[in-house]
């Protein structure tokens, strides 16, 4: 994953930890899932909610790990 790397002011990387990598895959894999269902099944909208749950997850992990681990 490429675009997971930041550059700082200082000339610093972050490489993002394994978990939120892994969940942002993940989401991937489900969104594709999600795009290949029929509008207005059964399927479809139960794929729309595992992807919603998801993503609320992914978000919030990466907003409390990014929150909780800045350096000062």
């Amino acid at each position: 994953m490429d675009g997971l790397y930041v550059e700082s002011e200082q000339g610093k990387k972050a490489n993002y930890p394994r978990f939120y990598r892994q969940a942002l895959e993940q989401l991937a894999k489900e969104q594709r899932i999600l795009s290949r269902k029929r509008k207005g099944s059964a399927r479809r909208e139960k794929q729309r909610v595992k992807v919603a749950k998801l993503q609320e997850k992914t978000a919030t992990s990466g907003r409390t790990f990014f929150t909780t681990n800045q350096e000062n």
